[in-house]
C-alpha cells in the first residue's frame, strides 16, 4: 500500500509556482556531495505573503534546484539585483560548498514589447535571441551571457498568459537551461577521452599488424597485450557510461521542454529555441561519438582477441594432428617389429624343437631303435605348425583381453 501512495504522489511532485503581474524569478542548480541528493528526493516551499515571496527547493537525482519568485509592484524599469545569495542557498539546502551548475533569473514585465529593441537595450541585453511562445501568449528574449555572478539573463514579455500557464512556462524556461547545462558535464570527459582514444585506436592497429606478422611461438605474448588494451578500453567506458547515459537523457528533456515551448518566429531575431539546439547539439554529439568509438573500440578488440584465440586454436589443431600422426606412424611400426618378432620367434622355437627331437632321434638310434628317416621329415612341418598354432592362440587370447 505504501508503494502505490508514493507513485500517486510521484504524479503530482514539483509543481509550478503560479503567479501573474510583474516578477523576478530567479534559479540556481547546484550538485550536491555524491549520493546526498538521491537520498532527499522531494521539493519544499516557504511562502511570505507579506513579502510576496515564494522559495522552492527541489531535489533530484544528481542536482539539487533553488528558485526564488519576488513579485513585482511594477514593470521594472532595470534589472533588478539578485536577492539569492550563495549563502541562503547552502542554508536552503544543507550542502556544504556545493558546486553550480547554472544561474538563471527571469524578469517577467507586463509589457507587450510591440517595440522589441528599445527594451532589450533597456535591460542591457546584447546580441539576442527572442521567440513567441505559448501560440504567441508569451515574448521570451535572452542573450545567453554568462554575468560576473555566473548568471544568465532572460527577459519575458507576458501577453496574456493567466497565473497557471504563465508558472509553468517559467518552470520550462528553467528546465530548458538546468538539464542544458547538465547534459553538457558529459563534454569535459568527452574532452578528456579525446587524446586517450586516439591512443587506444593506434595501439589497436598496432596489436592488429602484429597479429597478420607474428610466428606461432609470439601469440602468448601478443593475447596478453590484446587483453590489456581491452581492460584499459572496458575501464574507460564503465567510468564514463552513467555520465554519457545522463548527457543522453538531459538531452531529451531539453528538446522535449523546447518543443512545449511552441515557439513562432519573431521578425529580425533568431528563436530562442533555435540558437539553445544550435550551440547545445554539437557537444551532445560530441558525447555521443564518444561513447561510440569507445563501444567499437571495445568490440573491435574483443574480435582481434577471438580472432587470435581462433588462430591459437588451429595452430594447437595443427600440433595435434602430426602428434597423432606421427603415434600412428609409431603404432604401425611397432606392429610390424612385433610381426617380426613373431616370425622370428616361430623359428627360434621350432628351431629349438627339432633340435630336440634330432637329439632324440639320435639318442635312440645309439640305444639301437632304429627310427625310419621319414618320421624325422614328417615332424618337421607338425613341429612349425603346433609352434604357429601355439603362438596364434596366444595372441587371440591377449587381444580379447584388451
Amino acid at each position: 500500500m505504501g508503494s502505490s501512495s508514493d507513485f500517486n504522489a510521484e504524479l503530482h511532485a514539483r509543481p509550478s509556482i503560479y503567479f501573474d503581474g510583474p516578477a523576478f524569478v530567479e534559479h540556481v542548480a547546484i550538485m550536491p556531495d555524491e549520493g546526498s541528493a538521491a537520498s532527499h528526493m522531494g521539493f519544499h516551499d516557504t511562502l511570505s505573503n507579506e513579502a510576496d515571496v515564494a522559495v522552492r527547493v527541489e531535489r533530484h537525482t544528481e542536482f539539487v534546484t533553488v528558485t526564488r519568485l519576488r513579485k513585482l509592484s511594477t514593470d521594472a524599469a532595470e534589472w533588478p539585483a539578485s536577492e539569492l545569495s550563495d549563502a541562503e542557498v547552502v542554508e536552503l539546502t544543507g550542502i556544504a560548498s556545493p558546486k553550480q551548475i547554472c544561474r538563471v533569473a527571469i524578469l517577467v514585465v507586463d509589457e507587450t514589447a510591440e517595440d522589441l529593441p528599445p527594451h532589450l537595450a533597456r535591460f542591457g541585453f546584447g546580441d539576442t535571441a527572442a521567440s513567441f511562445i505559448g501560440g504567441g501568449s508569451a515574448l521570451v528574449c535572452s542573450d545567453f551571457k554568462v554575468r560576473q555572478d555566473g548568471s544568465s539573463r532572460i527577459l519575458l514579455f507576458n501577453r496574456d498568459l493567466n497565473a497557471h500557464r504563465l508558472g509553468r512556462m517559467v518552470r520550462r524556461i528553467f528546465e530548458i537551461e538546468t538539464y542544458r547545462a547538465m547534459a553538457l558535464l558529459g563534454l569535459p570527459v568527452a574532452h578528456r577521452l579525446a587524446p586517450m582514444i586516439g591512443a587506444y585506436d593506434r595501439k589497436l592497429i598496432e596489436l592488429t599488424n602484429r597479429n597478420l606478422l607474428i610466428p606461432a611461438d609470439e601469440h602468448k605474448e601478443l593475447l596478453a597485450d590484446i587483453t590489456v588494451l581491452s581492460s584499459q578500453i572496458i575501464s574507460a567506458a564503465a567510468e564514463t557510461r552513467n555520465r554519457f547515459s545522463a548527457t543522453g537523457a538531459y538531452t531529451t528533456i531539453v528538446e522535449e521542454r523546447i518543443a512545449l515551448l511552441r515557439e513562432t518566429h519573431v521578425p529580425g531575431f533568431q528563436r530562442y529555441g533555435t540558437f539553445v539546439a544550435r550551440r547545445f547539439k554539437p557537444a551532445v554529439r560530441t558525447c555521443q561519438a564518444t561513447a561510440l568509438r569507445l563501444e567499437q573500440l571495445s568490440q573491435a578488440t574483443t574480435h582481434l582477441i577471438d580472432l587470435l584465440q581462433t588462430r591459437i586454436q588451429v595452430e594447437i589443431e595443427h600440433q595435434n594432428a602430426v602428434q597423432i600422426q606421427a603415434m600412428a606412424e609409431r603404432a604401425a611400426t611397432q606392429v610390424k617389429i612385433q610381426r617380426a618378432v613373431e616370425g622370428f620367434s616361430i623359428i627360434a622355437i621350432s628351431y629349438y624343437l627339432l633340435s630336440l627331437l634330432k637329439v632324440v632321434f639320435e639318442t635312440a638310434d645309439h640305444a639301437g631303435y632304429h627310427i625310419d628317416p621319414l618320421v624325422m621329415l614328417v615332424s618337421i612341418p607338425i613341429v612349425i605348425g603346433t609352434v604357429c598354432l601355439t603362438i596364434l592362440r596366444v595372441k587371440h587370447a591377449l587381444s580379447s583381453e584388451h
